[in-house]
């Protein structure tokens, strides 16, 4: 089966210090993050290899991961992703990171990286950032994406955020209702705003889900697969949020619960569609 990944962030180095950290003794480190889903530890993970990460997911199918980048100790480091995707063009595409607070600035970046550059879409965290998602500092990027139509993806749910509040539906179904020609995928899926996030979806034409992790073993992930059997089951795209887990434990967990009918649509096809590689 051909698998399109919208939130794979492989071991190169924009990730090779944070999520690829072993050592750390938190919720969130990669060596306890896992299990709290039902997952493991990838062996690509514990070797910190592309090569072993490449055979997971040749297992897997034909899979394609889109890698976004997130702001680190040393920015965006952006050339890194460019530099990845052109080592591996087979393997790989490109969401590059922005500022959302950034103006002119992130504007001329999504210019230099997707319009004049290799990336297909931003990737942003507003919560991550300490912005609602419906924050006016950040629709310069929204206007833009929107007048060149480029789909983005953006981090909202789970714990992007100060608080609960920054992942609550109503600031994305702002922006979709201010932006009604803007693509625009939630990743985590407004997790823990489930019912709410699929009637967003359901709703607007332009917002997809993409709850990733909270749809394998978590509280409410009987909902998130219900609507991607029937009312979402055109705008919910996979993802596997790797390294957080493995990528052959989330597709297995994924096309378990799946009905074979949407199976393709939701693990590649979507995707495709919404970052408008495929009609």
């Amino acid at each position: 089966m051909k698998i399109l990944d919208v939130r794979c962030r492989p071991p190169f180095q924009p990730y090779l210090d944070t999520m690829y950290d072993l050592t750390q003794d938190n919720p969130f480190a990669s060596q306890l993050f896992p299990m709290r889903f039902g997952m493991r530890v990838a062996e690509s993970v514990k070797t910190k290899s592309l090569d072993v990460l490449f055979e997971e997911m040749d297992r897997c199918g034909e899979f394609t991961g889109v890698v976004s980048i997130r702001k680190n100790a040393r920015g965006y480091e952006n050339d890194e992703l460019v530099e990845l995707l052109a080592q591996y063009p087979e393997r790989f595409l490109g969401a590059c990171g922005v500022a959302v607070d950034g103006g002119a600035q992130s504007v001329a970046k999504l210019r230099q990286y997707i319009l004049d550059g290799p990336c297909i879409a931003p990737f942003i965290e507003p919560g991550m950032e300490g912005f609602f998602m419906d924050d006016e500092k950040i629709f310069p990027i929204y206007e833009f994406c929107e007048r060149e139509n480029i789909p983005m993806l953006i981090s909202f749910g789970g714990f992007h955020g100060p608080t609960n509040d920054y992942c609550n539906p109503v600031h994305a179904e702002n922006v979709a209702r201010t932006f009604p020609k803007l693509k625009m995928a939630l990743c985590h899926g407004g997790f823990p705003w489930i019912t709410q996030a699929i009637r967003l979806a359901f709703a607007e034409p332009n917002v997809y889900l993409s709850p990733d992790i909270y749809a394998l073993n978590s509280p409410g992930a009987q909902d998130y697969i219900m609507a991607a059997n029937y009312m979402l089951h055109d705008k919910f795209i996979y993802g596997s949020a790797y390294p957080c887990v493995d990528i052959e434990g989330s597709v297995a967990h994924y096309l378990k619960v799946l009905r074979p009918e949407v199976a393709e649509d939701v693990m590649y096809y979507n995707g495709m569609r919404f970052l408008g590689l495929t009609e």
